[in-house]
């Protein structure tokens, strides 16, 4: 059945979503794809600093946090956090005089400004996830995104572009931050452990080694098609991209908001069983929250651009979305999934394998593919490398900590989809062009069809849960 967590964490990164969707179609008719792409070029730089650097942080704190509750390992956070903002701002003048980029002070400096803010952000909301506190996750996510739409907003408007809106979001992501710590501080501050920052770089620190991997992954498309295709392309592609995240990529970020800890915990107190029935669960509930989003993505996407975006991304990222989305959710299943069989297994350079094996399949098809077919070789680059990727992590994974698979799950999540995709395609069959009716129509007519199907097949124990809060057993008196 679903664990209220997993429905608090849904919210917790469906509402922000929704913000951030929201900001994408304003910024559509704020920039010129140009413009955005500048913003997604500097987002990627930071994505990139903050992978390789700070990864290593951010894993150690689940892990043990989440294994060790009782235990605050708040000053070893501080402590590897602010010695590696120490080396980044000693090694920035180093590489910029090695490299010689030819972009301008102010780019690079909000760019490196977005990465520290967004990773303080993060590494503090490991906290609240790692001990299972959902509701300061939900009320702390809610006042980033509401303030990254203000504040990149009032940066656009003030004439600064692209680059105010790389400012902004870093600004929201920083103050949101300073906002919630007086929240979290409800224990006194120790000094950290020597042993306790030893085991954080004896776990973490192979992480980094696959975080770059992987960040490089996930950028890699974007400044691929900066470099062959110019800042515009960038821009028609990274708002492509960003859509795909908000819609699919925040739905399997929420589910893993809750089965890593829930799997790393249950694993340290019951055993191996307990953990494996906790990440089948979530296996099933993964996939009914992408699956469907996926599918309806790719049957609407022109009825969601032609409804939503400005006119000037309507036709590229129209043509972009099934692609991407298809591929984001190969990913999820890749990230979210699998990748945690090396984690409760603790071997990081299987992590590392796994992603370096699906960079260089990315690195291999993406030049090619890109110069032979524009954007949408790029798009096609990425669906074939994860893809591929799942079948390399479902091999990897038998090295680490094996995984349940859950038939009979996907075939209900699969018979479920199966009966929205045919709603949706016949509600825009029935539909003429795009505009907002339109959009409601094939909205409404899809979710109203898979609700009734995820009842119908208990998806994820729904129909089990329902019955359960509206008809719950009564305890017999003694």
């Amino acid at each position: 059945m679903i664990s209220p967590h997993a429905v608090i964490y849904l919210f917790a990164y469906m509402v922000p979503a929704l913000v951030g969707f929201v900001a994408l179609i304003l910024y559509t008719h704020l920039l010129s794809p140009a413009e955005y792409g500048i913003y997604v070029i500097g987002s990627s730089i930071a994505a990139i600093v903050s992978a390789v650097f700070f990864a290593w942080v951010r894993q150690s704190v689940l892990r043990y946090q989440a294994s060790f509750p009782k235990l605050d390992f708040r000053a070893e956070a501080i402590v590897a956090y602010g010695g590696t903002a120490a080396l980044i701002a000693c090694l920035t003048p180093i590489a910029v005089l090695i490299i010689r980029p030819g972009v301008g002070f102010g780019f690079l400096a909000g760019s490196i400004f977005l990465s520290l803010s967004y990773t303080a952000f993060e590494i503090s909301q490991e906290f609240s996830r790692a001990q299972l506190n959902p509701l300061r996750f939900a009320a702390v996510s809610l006042t980033r995104s509401t303030l990254g739409l203000a504040l990149g907003y009032f940066a656009i408007e003030l004439g600064f572009g692209g680059l105010g809106l790389l400012i902004g979001i870093g600004a929201s992501f920083l103050l949101a931050n300073v906002l919630s710590f007086p929240r979290s501080a409800d224990k006194p501050l120790r000094l950290s452990s020597a042993d306790h920052l030893a085991q954080f770089v004896r776990y973490g620190l192979p992480f980094s080694l696959g975080a770059l991997a992987f960040s490089l992954h996930s950028v890699l498309d974007r400044l691929g098609v900066a470099y062959l295709l110019g800042p515009s392309g960038a821009g028609y592609y990274g708002l492509t991209a960003d859509m795909t995240r908000q819609l699919t990529g925040v739905l399997a970020t929420s589910v893993a908001a809750v089965m890593f800890p829930m799997a790393f915990r249950s694993l340290a107190e019951t055993g191996p069983v307990a953990a494996r029935e906790r990440l089948k669960e979530g296996l099933e509930l993964l996939l009914a929250l992408i699956a469907p989003v996926t599918v309806w993505l790719a049957i609407s996407a022109d009825v969601v651009t032609g409804t939503l975006l400005g006119t000037e991304f309507q036709a590229s990222v129209a043509a972009l979305l099934p692609l991407l989305a298809l591929g984001r959710m190969c990913g999820a299943v890749n990230q979210f999934y699998l990748q945690v069989s090396f984690q409760l297994g603790e071997r990081p350079l299987l992590q590392v394998a796994h992603d370096v094996l699906i960079l260089g399949l990315n690195i291999t098809l993406l030049f090619v593919l890109t110069l032979a077919f524009g954007l949408l070789g790029t798009a096609a680059a990425v669906l074939i490398a994860e893809a591929l990727g799942i079948m390399i992590g479902i091999g990897l994974s038998r090295r680490a900590f094996k995984l349940p698979l859950n038939g009979r799950g996907i075939l209900r999540v699969l018979a479920a989809t199966s009966v929205m995709a045919a709603v949706t395609y016949a509600a825009k069959a029935a539909s003429a062009g795009h505009g907002p009716l339109t959009l409601l129509c094939v909205l409404a007519g899809g979710g109203v069809a898979y609700a009734g199907a995820v009842l119908l097949f208990d998806v994820a124990g729904v129909r089990t849960s329902v019955a359960s809060f509206l008809w719950p057993r009564s305890v017999p008196a003694e």
